[in-house]
């Protein structure tokens, strides 16, 4: 495999390369029949540098209220900067200025997410960044500016802004979320900065959970003042439930060391509150080594921030440095980045980008080949394209009613196992509920082996979700097998050949507006992007891709699923009722939760069989577009004598196409040599 850098660097010449392209097609875009969104491949090539420069890992930031989230993640990417100040009384007080507002108080009121663009001259992003928001109701970003003063940015952000200091024309709008795109950054990273924990808006606990699912990995922030405290169990548990069959790892950071000095027992008080929340994460997951990983790293963005100023005024920072461990925060990222999650990117951003060049060439091949053709031929080509018109109506019915049929034989049969599965959590879980009185511990302990009984059932030899993959598996043979049967594969003997049945030609999209609810299910589910174990998927490319998608459905695409929609719950506490009556109850809930994860098991599945149908559809349908446009070029020149039309298109066509092929074919030698084992 490619060193990062280097396949980086190597990428962005190469989409270059393809904007370049993009537009000697536009010179010849008068000889072609469709280039409508032309200018729009452009821009989206270009904005697939920035990706390629900025978005390789995606972490999200949770903790409670006033952890220190928007402090952190200005510091990690270098913008927190530290005043010495002198009040009014003569005294020496000090003052941080971050790109996102940060207090005592809680401050984020929305979802945030910071996002470095690099170099790239398409984004006015210097000084503290331009800032992008999102109102309730309204479909469009809207730039805000760019160096705003923090006053400003707070007005759009923070719970305790100010209103009046927006623009006259959004002081009544609700923000739904903002964008802080930056120019300057440590780490080649997208960082979400979601709401506290103890957040009781509905809504916006929604939008911070499906910010989950796009995220690579997750940093949990806790402040040093504090030990982790029984509020906090809910959303560790939650997490817990997530990560564990994502297989994303989990950086716990324990934030703001410098404000827990004081001697506490011969040590600093930071100490001690870091041995307690590592023992409080031990004994309730004593058997969950990879989601506690190394356990809390403390750490002071603050004391970092001295250094920088120490060391911009000439003086010694190192020791400030070292006490910061800032690095270290840092350096775990960067180990995450290599170790998969980088590479994947770069060959989301490749396949996506060799994906448009592609679909371009082939227009230019399809009407080069309708002009190479002699005239003497054109009368029987142009009856052979008929004929092969003709039939695809009754051939794309057959395949659909096929496929359906199919889909829901395979659904029933991966569904099989369910009838047992009240059983299995009542045999695993009974005896818990009667041992204990159902405190918040007590749930706690139940809700991780609930999770952790379900997880192994889904995953078993024989359990729903590896049985999906197996019929799921066998669905995509199926209307591969009818592609190939109807359309052959391609020679290159015919005039209009099919597309290949390429299995890495997976198109991973983002329209950029939604960046955590433009998914489909499956994305949702197994979240294509994962660091410790990457998976490989797709469903976005459907819109537009050619190729019958490789959508890979891990085992735990299918149990995050189901957990989803039979996530566990917290309604039996503080109950009048008997212990022994609370007790029966929570084992009730076992039986519904079991129905309703059959259900969501059933929803997630069905409609990953059906990604799959439509992914045969759209490729029987583009190729009968192709044969129609083929066919109108053939009967084009036949109604023309003038055959020295014919050799002007191909004279100017030639060397469009040519490029373009060998634009494909370096993309594709990149990502073989990027390929992640």
């Amino acid at each position: 495999m490619m060193p990062l850098e280097e396949a980086r660097d190597e990428l962005k010449h190469l989409l270059v390369r393809c904007e370049q392209w993009l537009r000697m097609v536009g010179e010849v875009s008068d000889l072609l029949p469709d280039t409508r969104d032309l200018e729009s491949d452009v821009e989206r090539m270009a904005a697939m540098r920035t990706r390629t420069l900025s978005t390789m890992l995606k972490v999200a930031l949770l903790g409670r209220q006033s952890s220190g989230k928007s402090f952190l993640i200005s510091g990690l990417q270098g913008g927190l900067e530290y005043l010495p100040l002198v009040d009014e009384d003569g005294e020496p007080s000090e003052e941080y200025r971050g790109i996102l507002p940060s207090s005592a108080s809680p401050t984020t009121a929305c979802p945030s997410t910071v996002v470095p663009v690099g170099d790239d001259p398409t984004v006015d992003a210097y000084g503290r960044g331009l800032l992008r928001v999102k109102f309730s109701g309204r479909a469009d970003w809207v730039e805000i500016g760019t160096d705003l003063h923090r006053a400003e940015v707070a007005a759009y952000v923070a719970a305790d802004g100010i209103r009046t200091d927006r623009r006259s024309e959004h002081v009544n709008e609700q923000v739904e979320r903002i964008e802080l795109l930056i120019s300057k950054a440590r780490l080649p990273i997208k960082l979400f900065d979601l709401p506290g924990s103890e957040s009781e808006d509905e809504e916006r606990d929604e939008i911070m959970y499906e910010a989950w699912k796009e995220a690579d990995c997750f940093i949990y922030v806790s402040q040093a003042t504090e030990a982790l405290t029984s509020n906090e169990l809910r959303l560790i548990r939650d997490l817990y439930a997530h990560a564990v069959p994502a297989r994303k790892r989990v950086l716990w950071v324990l934030s703001g060391i410098d404000r827990a000095q004081h001697q506490e027992g011969n040590q600093a008080a930071w100490k001690g509150v870091l041995a307690t929340n590592n023992q409080y994460l031990h004994d309730r997951y004593p058997s969950s080594g990879d989601f506690l990983g190394e356990g809390f790293l403390p750490v002071s963005a603050a004391l970092e921030a001295q250094a920088e100023f120490e060391e911009g005024e000439g003086r010694d920072g190192s020791s400030l440095r070292r006490r910061a461990r800032m690095g270290q925060l840092r350096d775990r990222l960067q180990d995450l980045l290599e170790s998969g999650a980088g590479h994947k990117h770069l060959k989301l951003v490749g396949d996506e980008a060799g994906w448009v060049v592609r679909r371009r060439r082939r227009t230019i091949a399809d009407v080069l080949d309708a002009h190479r053709v002699a005239v003497d031929q054109l009368e029987g080509q142009r009856d052979s394209l008929r004929e092969e018109l003709e039939g695809m109506d009754e051939s794309l019915r057959r395949m659909l009613t096929e496929l359906d049929d199919e889909l829901e034989r395979r659904i029933r049969e991966a569904q099989r196992p369910f009838g047992g599965l009240d059983r299995e959590l009542h045999r695993g879980l009974d005896d818990l509920i009667d041992a204990g009185n159902l405190s918040d511990e007590h749930v706690n302990e139940i809700g991780i082996r609930h999770v952790d009984l379900f997880n192994a059932w889904m995953t078993d030899t024989d359990g729903p979700g590896t049985r999906w993959e197996r019929e799921r598996a066998a669905l995509d043979d199926s209307a591969r097998q009818f592609l190939r049967s109807e359309f052959g594969e391609d020679t290159g003997s015919r005039l209009v050949s099919p597309e290949p049945l390429d299995l890495d030609s997976i198109q991973a999209a983002n329209d950029g507006d939604s960046p955590w609810r433009a998914y489909g299910v499956v994305q949702d589910a197994a979240n294509v992007i994962s660091v410790a174990s990457p998976i490989a998927g797709g469903a976005v490319w459907l819109a537009t891709s050619l190729s019958v998608a490789t959508i890979a459905v891990p085992v735990g695409a299918a149990v995050i699923a189901a957990i989803g929609i039979a996530r566990i719950t917290d309604f039996l506490r503080e109950r009048e009722s008997k212990v022994q009556q609370a007790r029966q109850e929570r084992k009730d809930m076992i039986d519904e939760q079991a129905k309703e994860a059959r259900a969501g098991f059933e929803e997630m599945v069905r409609g990953d069989g059906r990604r799959v149908i439509d992914a045969a559809a759209e490729y029987h349908h583009r190729h009968r577009t192709r044969l129609r446009a083929t066919l109108e070029e053939i009967v084009q020149r036949m109604n023309t004598e003038d055959t020295a039309g014919s050799r002007e298109i191909v004279a100017r066509l030639t060397p469009v196409e040519e490029r373009g092929r060998a634009i494909s074919t370096d993309i594709q030698e990149l990502l073989d040599r990027n390929r992640t084992p």
